[in-house]
């Protein structure tokens, strides 16, 4: 078996526990925490809207360390901020406090630990296959959406959060730690190994020089620039850094700020407390047929509409949240939910390696990361704001379809034709 493969392994047991708790357990834990410290909706959605201000900073000092330095040695560091974030946030003493460690700890583990870094490892071993490896390798954010919020809630209720948050520390160490250290690599080379599919991109670029030679010097230039890193001031002006960056952005917005609400959405509606985990759970499991049928068709569809699938999905989901349905309806609207969140990863991955070429990918996303952050982080105070002033969250997932809406049509002016030009792409 190609060794790849369990590099994406590892990647996959390392997102499903940093994304796995922050997207899928967090909202449960946040629940217990808001009645302990008798906090607001708002207060207690500071924490994730810390989390993104935090990003913004980090994100674009991080993310180029991917390409230059070592995304093993990142994930490795990453695996101790959030096992000390774990233990540290169950020692806190007030809303502050937890928010303050949330926001700076858990923000720099998910970018260290997270999908930055490990698909940029994904990107490198994989060519032909790139999509499905992405995608199964994003399957571990659903997997840990189905294991950790059934786990946590069951702890929280026999224990209490902060012995379950000191527990999930043990179980990322022991699951975590073995993967990263010493499955992990960062090149294909380390291992004596060529990228899955090397020869067939090796065939294309040389195909894309002789059609430069063919064009003249101005085509030979722009083939010769994807082999070469791009410089900020290039990246930041490309259109579709932008397009791409405020289409995710506003989507990843709208369905992660009401998945962080989930119980707090359950809790206004006076719903069992067992319901939110159950909600999770179906979000995550049809999260993980989109990430390995999305990740799968971006080898061979058009990821632009693979996106506007998503986005389409998300908008329909929420809107029918928006209605407080009944429990049988929110049995439906879950999976839809799922399928939209689920797509995500890949299709993201798979645009900024299309448009930009893999030797800028951990660049690129660094570069991104405040941008879609920066969109994020009204997501939370959005939901806050209308679950404390209506006791109701109907208002905050309207504004999130109206928000996917926008998204929709700003990738009209995403072409993809052009990005089709790298060789990189080509293959």
């Amino acid at each position: 078996m190609f060794y790849g493969w369990w590099i994406v392994a590892s990647v996959f047991v390392a997102q499903m526990f940093v994304v796995g708790f922050v997207q899928y357990a967090f909202p449960f834990v946040l629940v217990a925490v808001k009645a302990e410290f008798s906090a607001s909706t708002t207060e207690a959605n500071l924490a994730m809207t810390a989390s993104g201000a935090v990003g913004m900073v980090l994100s674009p000092l991080l993310g180029p360390l991917a390409d230059r330095w070592s995304a093993k040695g990142m994930m490795v560091i990453g695996g101790f901020v959030l096992v000390a974030a774990l233990l540290i946030l169950s020692v806190t003493q007030g809303i502050g406090q937890f928010v303050a460690v949330f926001a700076v700890m858990i923000c720099a583990a998910n970018i260290l630990l997270g999908p930055i870094t490990g698909q940029a490892i994904v990107t490198r071993w994989f060519t032909a296959s790139r999509g499905r490896a992405l995608g199964l390798a994003a399957v571990g954010t659903s997997v840990g959406g189905l294991l950790l919020p059934a786990l946590i809630s069951q702890w929280i209720e026999v224990w209490d959060w902060r012995l379950s948050l000191r527990a999930l520390a043990a179980l990322t160490t022991v699951c975590v730690f073995p993967l990263v250290i010493f499955v992990l690599r960062d090149h294909p080379s380390d291992k004596g190994l060529e990228p899955e599919g090397a020869k067939k991109l090796e065939a294309k670029k040389l195909e894309a020089r002789n059609e430069a030679r063919n064009k003249g010097a101005g085509a030979e230039a722009q083939e010769i620039g994807w082999s070469q890193g791009l410089s900020m001031a290039e990246i930041l002006h490309d259109r579709s850094f932008w397009v791409i960056g405020l289409s995710f952005g506003l989507l990843i917005m709208s369905y992660s700020a009401f998945l962080s609400n989930i119980g707090l959405y359950v809790e206004s509606m006076r719903l069992d407390p067992g319901v939110g985990p159950r909600l999770i759970q179906l979000v995550a499991l049809f999260g993980l047929i989109g990430k390995i049928a999305l990740g799968a068709a971006t080898d061979r569809i058009d990821l632009r509409m693979g996106l506007w699938v998503a986005l389409c999905l998300a908008a329909v989901g929420l809107a029918i949240f928006s209605t407080e349905p009944s429990l049988t309806v929110m049995w439906i609207a879950a999976p839809v939910l799922g399928l939209a969140s689920g797509g995500v990863l890949p299709v993201w991955a798979g645009m900024v390696a299309r448009c930009f070429g893999t030797e800028n990918f951990g660049r690129v996303m660094g570069f991104m990361s405040p941008l879609i952050g920066l969109l994020v982080m009204p997501g939370f105070l959005i939901a806050g704001w209308s679950a404390d002033t209506t006791g109701s969250f109907t208002d905050a997932l309207q504004i999130y379809v109206g928000a996917i809406v926008l998204a929709c049509l700003l990738l009209f002016a995403l072409d993809m034709d052009s990005a089709d030009k790298s060789p990189d792409a080509a293959a």
